[in-house]
């Protein structure tokens, strides 16, 4: 028992590391765009290879985890194993299963990244600490600092980090800042900035005010910049579940204000210099709000003028009426969309008919994806309906379904660019049916815990994330990250744990029983995080140079 409780903690720090290295580092961790694919995927997988190892040894010398972190009787344990079990099915019997290890593409969504990425949950869920999160969230609004900033470098074709090399000039405005291709940086932003803004609206005091609110300023810059409409449809949804929560208040939204505020003066930069400087890239469905930037940083200015000194340090609850406006946004949202594609006499809304009307066009051409998706798994035989084609084999089952009336433009799509429909094509009705059951498993979860420190904003984070997946790619850019933030949510939901530390005949009097009754010193935040950010910074170092050498075969 001594053993595992030396080992135990040495584990939680271990994973930790782990965490920082997958959530605010490999998100930094590039070399070229020419290269991206390999380069971010084999690291990552280094590190889901390392990692798992490490714990595995600590494991075979006495590291147990807490008692209740790996329940056998536990649903969502059930659904991963679901999840990776039709994976693995659908694998075997694919179209050609060594691609489908592997996945067509250079997007790497094979079943080496759902195998791995299965074993990374399973030891952070395991072995992470829950006390980890306003560290690791305030590292993360660094990391989104970082690639924000590159962005707007990129967008001014500004190229501080040598990326562009070997990218053509033309293809230079589809790849930006570390991550690649914008829908890319639109996933990553899409689970970030809930947990950095859910920081920013509940930080008390003027220091932790100004300690999140840094972030959650480039944060905004972020929204303004990032050319992707689904991260507006996540940052959405997550802003309609915190309205539904008892912590929506008046102070709740006099923050949002701040957050607005901090968008509107981004977006009106931006619009200023779209309009009179060069800039590269498309323009983001909420930039343009820049148009009106002015009168919104105004409206949230005096939003915020209000509630701060006109109800006089009250905080009155707005969570019921929230749930009221979420409710009629969603249903009206579905009723019109319903209406625009259904009811051939709805009229005209002019520019909104781009949004709301889903034809081939649609969504830079997502209308076309999600049709040939759709039509290629209704055409397979019932089997294949049952357990797909094979992880990351849209493509091939795409060109063999449309035969000689394959187009330019569908042969460039090798994702659905919907990770439901490219789940339910690659993996089946079993393969989509196990995925809805691991989310729909932990969200259930989150609920019931909604209060428990650290639920709420990575259930705002995964909300946001799977909402923004209607309309993107399953990249192992991001999906790892995904993985880690569902373990990490069953780890907040558990109940406080205290260590168990071997009993100790206590001093009954003296200097000793002093020195025992005095409370153990705080530590400062640099001594605190310092050690897990710099094994955090060795580990990612050590995989990335290791991934050449383990994955040499994919370079």
């Amino acid at each position: 028992m001594q053993q595992t409780n030396q080992l135990r903690p040495m584990a939680a720090r271990s994973a930790t590391a782990f965490l920082l290295a997958v959530l605010c580092l490999y998100p930094l961790y590039i070399d070229k765009f020419s290269n991206l694919g390999v380069v971010k995927f084999t690291a990552v997988s280094t590190l889901f290879l390392v990692f798992p190892l490490w714990i595995g040894a600590l494991a075979l010398v006495g590291a147990r985890p807490a008692r209740g972190r790996l329940r056998a009787r536990d649903p969502s344990l059930w659904a991963l194993a679901a999840f990776v079990l039709t994976g693995l099915i659908s694998t075997i019997f694919s179209l050609s299963p060594v691609s489908s290890l592997w996945g067509l593409g250079g997007y790497y969504g094979g079943f080496v990244m759902v195998l791995l990425t299965a074993v990374g949950y399973l030891v952070v869920r395991a072995f992470a600490p829950q006390d980890l999160l306003n560290g690791l969230t305030f590292c993360v609004g660094l990391t989104v600092t970082a690639v924000t900033v590159l962005y707007v470098l990129n967008i001014f074709n500004i190229d501080l980090i040598g990326t562009y090399e070997d990218t053509a000039v033309v293809e230079r405005a589809q790849f930006f800042s570390t991550l690649g291709q914008k829908n890319f940086n639109a996933g990553f932003m899409a689970f970030a900035l809930p947990l950095v803004f859910y920081a920013f609206l509940v930080a008390r005091g003027p220091r932790h005010t100004v300690f999140y609110g840094i972030p959650a300023f480039f944060g905004g810059l972020a929204l303004a910049v990032v050319d992707a409409e689904g991260l507006a449809l996540g940052i959405g949804a997550a802003v309609l579940v915190l309205m539904c929560q008892k912590i929506f208040t008046t102070r709740t939204v006099r923050r949002l204000a701040v957050l607005g505020a901090f968008f509107f003066f981004h977006a009106g930069w931006m619009h200023y210099m779209r309009e009179h400087v060069y800039t590269q890239g498309g323009t983001p469905m909420l930039a343009a709000l820049g148009r009106v930037a002015g009168v919104g940083f105004v409206v949230c200015a005096a939003l915020w003028v209000l509630l701060r000194f006109g109800l006089r340090g009250r905080e009155i609850p707005l969570w019921q009426a929230g749930r009221v406006v979420a409710a009629v946004l969603v249903v009206g949202g579905l009723l019109l969309y319903a209406l625009a594609n259904f009811w051939p006499g709805f009229p005209s809304l002019g520019r909104l008919d781009d949004i709301l009307i889903i034809n081939d066009d649609w969504g830079t051409n997502r209308g076309t994806a999600w049709r040939i998706t759709w039509c290629t798994w209704l055409d397979q035989p019932m089997w294949r309906k049952w357990i797909g084609v094979g992880t990351g084999m849209m493509h091939t089952a795409m060109v063999d379904w449309a035969g000689s009336d394959l187009t330019p433009r569908m042969n460039t799509f090798y994702a659905a660019h919907n990770e439901y429909l490219e789940q339910l094509l690659t993996t089946g009705i079993l393969g989509l049916g196990a995925w809805l059951w691991f989310i729909v498993s932990h969200l259930r979860k989150a609920a019931r815990n909604w209060l428990r420190p650290g639920v709420a904003p990575v259930t705002l984070a995964l909300v946001s994330y799977l909402a923004e997946a209607v309309g993107s790619i399953r990249v192992s850019m991001i999906f790892p990250e995904i993985m880690l933030l569902f373990a990490l949510l069953q780890v907040f939901c558990l109940p406080p744990e205290q260590e168990e530390e071997t009993p100790a005949k206590p001093p009954r009097h003296g200097k000793a029983a002093k020195r025992r009754a005095a409370p153990a010193p705080r530590k400062s935040l640099l001594r605190l995080w310092g050690p897990p950010a710099l094994a955090a910074v060795i580990l990612m170092a050590v995989c990335g140079a290791a991934s050449r050498v383990i994955f040499g075969f994919l370079f």
